[in-house]
């Protein structure tokens, strides 16, 4: 039995977590220690510094606070271990993959060579897709592909390579966004969507912000034009419930 005991102050110095978390924990009922001092202040446990580091493994999972709590109501601190663990191996994944693509643009740099195109390009798509997705999004990506299979996910695409024509074809005639043909484009484009990330709102919400940023041409390597995406997304403005 560990009898070792913390105050609010050392915990938070010990841990690295700020004093005023660990108020906050309390105040929502998610870490409350079961001891006072005599003076009346907060005592952690040897259980309340597992608790915590409970939360904030979940918390680096990225699942809301207000789903900590229940998460960890008979909750196995080696399978919240386990799932950390994962997701430090897709991050460094990640990172493995732009370290590769930056050692190649270097080496070319030592041999007093130009990096190549493609080495800069591919070598800026690790970027990207390090600032623009979690480790978690792209291994739901990934699984959703490997799913799908090769002709199933280019059947999806081939399905928005259309959507997105049609889309280009009513901003050019200048259709109202609020047509009910367009309407009813913007509902085909939002399931076609929600079905290549398999309904993941975050993935899409990441997938959407990719477009806005990067382009949206570059973005989807050339499926959809920066036209059809303006007019899209004036369509999804214009009426049709949860498109984006």
């Amino acid at each position: 039995m560990n009898a070792r005991r913390w105050n609010i102050g050392d915990l938070a110095a010990a841990t690295g977590v700020t004093v005023r978390t660990l108020r906050y924990f309390h105040q929502i009922g998610l870490l409350c220690p079961a001891e006072r001092s005599a003076a009346g202040h907060r005592v952690y446990t040897g259980d309340d510094v597992r608790r915590l580091y409970q939360i904030l493994a979940l918390r680096e999972l990225r699942l809301p606070l207000a789903e900590i709590a229940d998460s960890l109501d008979g909750a196995d601190l080696q399978a919240t271990i386990q799932h950390q663990l994962e997701l430090v191996e897709r991050r460094l994944a990640a990172q493995h993959t732009l370290r590769r693509q930056l050692l190649g643009v270097t080496q070319a740099l030592r041999e007093a060579q130009e990096p190549s195109i493609d080495q800069l390009i591919e070598a800026m798509e690790a970027m990207m897709q390090a600032r623009h997705f979690t480790p978690e999004q792209l291994a739901r990506f990934e699984a959703r592909h490997r799913e799908l299979g090769e002709e199933g996910f280019a059947h999806r695409l081939r399905g928005l390579t259309d959507l997105a024509a049609e889309a280009g074809g009513f901003a050019e005639r200048g259709t109202d966004p609020a047509d009910p043909a367009v309407q009813e484009l913007a509902r085909r484009w939002t399931e076609a969507m929600a079905g290549l990330v398999n309904g993941d709102r975050s993935a899409l919400s990441a997938l959407y912000a990719k477009i806005d940023t990067k382009g949206a041409e570059a973005a989807t390597k050339g499926i959809l034009s920066s036209p059809a995406w303006d007019y899209l997304k004036r369509a999804f403005a214009a009426g049709y419930p949860g498109s984006v």
